[in-house]
Order: C-alpha cells, then structure tokens, then sequence
C-alpha cells in the first residue's frame, strides 16, 4: 500500500498525502478517516473532504474496475499556503469496453434512494471534475478545467482508461507552510 504524508518542496505546501487503497466497500471507512486526519489543520472544510472523498471512493467502485477483485483506489490531497486543497481521487478504468458515461450533476430525484452525490460534492466544493488519467502537465494542457467545461480534445471522449476525479476546496486557515531544515555545505 503506496503512502506518503510530509512536504517534498519548500515553503508552499500546506499538506502533500497519499495512499492507495483496496478497492473494497470497507476501505472507504478508512479512506475517510485518512482523509480526516489529514484534514486537523484545516478544521472549516474537513467535514466537506470526508464526504467527498466517500462519494469518490464509492462511485470509482461501482462504476470502474477499482471495485473488481484486487482493484485499488488512490486518494492524493494537496494543500497550498494560499488556502487552495486539492483532492484527488484516481480509478483504474472502466468495468467494460463500452465508453465511460459522462459525469453530471443531477437534481436528486426524491423517488431513489441514490443519486445525490454529486449533487453533494458539487455543492460542497470550489469546483470538481473528472479527467482521464493519461500523462501530461497539468489540466489545462490536456484541455480541462472542470466537468462544467466542454471544451478540450474530442477524441478524449472516447478514452476507456483510468479516469481523475478531483475537487477543490478553499479554507480561511492558513497553515504554516511545512519547511525543510537548511542543508549545510561541507566547503
């Protein structure tokens, strides 16, 4: 099981974690608590990532094949010293051939006991999206910024992999940024 918690560079982050997870209805428990403990110095948005980090978790086992035997879940968290946290949550692809189905945010209908989500973690978020999980620099150099945004590759429609579903959140705590001591030179 892949984890890391600490800062790797210098002065702007807040908050570098990761950890994959097995892909199994009872590690969103844990990935919730780990997401929760995470979240102690930003105490005003920590009830918002464990909800939508279940929400992640559990749609990337029912809809991708991190839910099949031996699939995993790997959940990332960044916070910067500017306030901004940043989730992500990576599958390992779809159950099938067939093309993914977009992800939408619906109005929850009363009727169904699912299908909030979403809904949820849209409310409950700066911004989210979802995003194939291909190499490249960043989101905006693979044309997506958010899973309002239409625009980006045509062809990234018909991706059939690993898919990145990532949200925003922005706190009013401004955590120190994590320092590494100074390296002396021998000179």
């Amino acid at each position: 099981m892949a984890q890391c918690d600490g800062a790797d560079d210098v002065g702007i982050y807040t908050l570098q974690a990761f950890r994959t997870f097995p892909g199994t209805p009872d590690e969103c428990r844990e990935a919730r608590l780990w997401a929760r403990t995470r979240m102690r110095p930003f105490p005003d948005v920590a009830d918002a990532v464990e909800l939508v980090v279940s929400e992640f978790f559990g749609n990337a086992l029912k809809h991708s094949a991190s839910g099949g035997r031996g699939g995993t879940v790997f959940i990332s968290l960044v916070g910067l010293v500017s306030g901004a946290l940043h989730l992500e949550v990576h599958d390992e692809g779809p159950l099938s051939d067939a093309p993914r189905t977009a992800a939408r945010v619906v109005s929850p209908d009363l009727e169904r006991p699912d299908g909030r989500g979403l809904f949820i973690a849209a409310a409950l978020t700066k911004e989210w999206g979802r995003l194939p999980a291909t190499g490249g620099p960043g989101y905006a150099e693979r044309g997506y910024t958010s899973i309002f945004d239409t625009g980006g590759d045509p062809e990234a429609s018909e991706y059939v992999g690993p898919m990145i579903t990532w949200a925003d959140f922005t706190t009013a705590v401004r955590a120190p940024a994590v320092v590494r001591p100074a390296q002396h030179s021998m000179s």
